[in-house]
């Protein structure tokens, strides 16, 4: 099963309300960094990104306590 599948499986008058939320979620991760490790955000932070779908190349920007900077390039 596909991302596809999975909207096309919620009823037309909700679809258009998931993708938003998807897109919210993911401009969410864009402009916040991940809280550092052992805050209270780490939680909603990762739900947020679950919603937002970071995986993939994306999955290191979930991990709490990590930035940019830190990453190796």
């Amino acid at each position: 099963m596909n991302f596809s599948d999975l909207l096309t499986a919620l009823p037309g008058s909700v679809q258009g309300y998931a993708a938003l939320l998807i897109v919210v979620c993911n401009l969410v991760t864009v402009f916040i960094r991940p809280p550092a490790a052992g805050s209270r955000w780490v939680l909603p932070y990762r739900v947020i990104s679950a919603v937002a779908l970071n995986i993939g190349w994306a999955a290191n920007h979930v991990r709490p306590g990590r930035s940019d900077s830190t990453t190796t390039r």
